[in-house]
């Protein structure tokens, strides 16, 4: 199988993916926010952290990103594949009106990564002091999901309604608009550390000088180091692997399997959807 084949089964492959947990597992990542809704506001009411849907979904995504890095984020995300379908729309139409969609540099783009974690931040906040019901209806989230089961959110959910589409919007300027600077999950699961083995390695030694392929190809700007302690934002979705004109981008997952990605994809693809099943079980 030669490279060209490689990288289209891949794209082909992560599609195809996206799209069945698209219809299959929709609120995945409303199940896991809301695990973290339910221990803080637990906490402050001095009651005890009991198992439900919500706490075993957040422990099992949070677990399975700590063993095999964001593969939730880059393939089974619900809001994630909304996003980069609406990138690609929004590409296709740019590319028939000729004009391109303004947006900020690498740099900068980086440094809004940041407005993430302010999002969790006051979440947990209105959380812990009580303010959820005054917060009723702003939630995007609320309005994907009732949109996604075919209900219009009424007038109670405006503010949510006018959030929702700036993101829409968001996400026809930049790709993973939503992952990047405003999911408060994204900030968790950046802060969690990885294990080596599910973490993308970059061999710079043999790399073309100033050659930036792999970071401007980046849906999410990540710059990958060599031996990184975690994959922060990378969401493995292998478009760095495609575009390497070396081939120097490996997952370090031994040497046997190493240039295995389509393999390794597959493995951690069973693995996720049996952990859901599990967790959806209990």
């Amino acid at each position: 199988m030669d490279l060209r084949q490689k990288r289209d089964i891949r794209r082909l492959g992560r599609q195809i993916i996206q799209i069945i947990f698209f219809l299959w597992m929709p609120a995945l990542y409303t199940s896991a926010f809301s695990g973290v809704r339910y221990v803080i506001e637990q906490i402050r009411a001095g009651k005890p952290i009991e198992q439900n849907a919500f706490l075993v979904m957040l422990i099992a995504l949070c677990g399975f990103t700590i063993l095999f890095g964001r593969f939730f984020c880059g393939y089974a995300c619900a809001f994630g594949t909304l996003g980069d379908g609406m990138y690609a729309f929004s590409k296709w139409v740019q590319k028939k009106v000729k004009k391109k969609l303004p947006w900020v540099s690498e740099e900068t783009g980086r440094k809004l990564q940041k407005m993430k974690y302010i999002v969790l931040l006051v979440l947990m906040l209105i959380y812990a002091l009580g303010f959820t019901k005054k917060f009723h209806g702003t939630s995007p989230w609320e309005v994907f999901s009732m949109l996604y089961t075919g209900k219009i959110p009424d007038l109670g959910y405006l503010a949510g309604w006018i959030i929702f589409v700036l993101i829409l919007v968001g996400m026809c300027l930049k790709e993973r608009f939503f992952c990047q600077y405003l999911c408060p999950m994204g900030a968790i699961f950046a802060w969690l550390p990885t294990l080596p083995f599910s973490v993308l390695d970059r061999d710079r030694s043999n790399c073309i000088p100033k050659c930036r392929a792999c970071e401007i190809k980046c849906p999410v700007d990540h710059q990958i180091k060599r031996d990184q302690k975690n994959g922060g934002e990378c969401i493995h979705c292998m478009q760095c692997v495609d575009v390497c004109p070396k081939q120097n981008i490996h997952l370090c997952s031994g040497k046997k399997l190493k240039g295995n990605e389509i393999l390794i994809i597959l493995l951690k693809l069973v693995l996720f959807i049996g952990v859901c099943i599990f967790a959806q079980s209990l």
